[in-house]
């Protein structure tokens, strides 16, 4: 699988004068305009932090879940005694 890439490129033509950019290859998985290379820059790490920050938040709760899980298993135990 081809890395995806986060590029800021200049345009012709468009209301703002470049674009943010994430491709797969050579395929554009999306893009929107931004009005200054350095904002385009910005917001892509930006994008990558959130990502980041919603999986960490998916981790969490999944081991919340679990130690949840594990309390409930104790207290079945106690009860058969």
């Amino acid at each position: 699988m081809a890395f995806v890439t986060g590029d800021v490129v200049a345009v012709d033509g468009e209301e703002l004068p470049f674009k943010v950019v994430f491709k797969q290859g050579d395929t554009i998985l999306i893009e929107w305009l931004v009005e200054s290379q350095e904002e385009g820059e910005m917001q892509i790490v930006e994008t990558l932090r959130s990502i980041i920050d919603e999986d960490d938040d998916e981790e969490e709760e999944e081991d919340d879940d679990e130690e949840e899980d594990a309390e409930e298993g104790d207290d079945d135990d106690s009860d058969e005694d």
